[in-house]
């Protein structure tokens, strides 16, 4: 398992490209014109992927590598829920509620293909909000370990 200064680097490295597609989206009017240009539809592939990649290291790999590290838990079997809970406990997140809300978001993304042009978007507009959400997160758990 690598350890917590190769997960922050890893992960510091995939929130830059995170973050140089979130800025060119927030400048951007997504309507059909937008993704009429496949080079727009790339943009937000690769903002989605960023997102779910992201969010997966952040759950599978660095909370519980930083609960180890503090000594709450002593292995990597603990279940999600309980790790969750842990961090608010510790306030290294402000609520479980929210590391669930990014669950149901990348839940959303990966498992349902919107016909309509209007729910793809309302679905991109939330991956958005949830990657604020989601760096506001990390960061906040980047300073508490630091």
């Amino acid at each position: 398992m690598p350890n917590l200064n190769e997960n922050f680097k890893l992960l510091d490295q995939m929130i830059e490209n995170g973050n140089k597609d979130y800025s060119d989206i927030q400048l951007v009017d997504l309507n059909e014109i937008f993704f009429g240009n496949y080079e727009n539809q790339r943009l937000i592939n690769s903002f989605l992927f960023n997102f779910s990649k992201i969010q997966d290291k952040i759950g599978s790999k660095l909370f519980k590598n930083v609960l180890i590290e503090l000594k709450e838990i002593n292995d990597y079997t603990i279940p999600m829920k309980d790790i969750v809970n842990i961090l608010e406990k510790l306030e290294i997140i402000e609520s479980a509620d929210d590391w669930d809300k990014l669950r149901e978001i990348r839940n959303i993304l990966s498992h349902e293909y919107p016909d309509s042009l209007d729910e793809r978007i309302q679905n991109i507009k939330l991956a958005l909000t949830g990657y604020e959400l989601m760096i506001g997160m990390y960061n906040k758990l980047k300073k508490y370990v630091g």
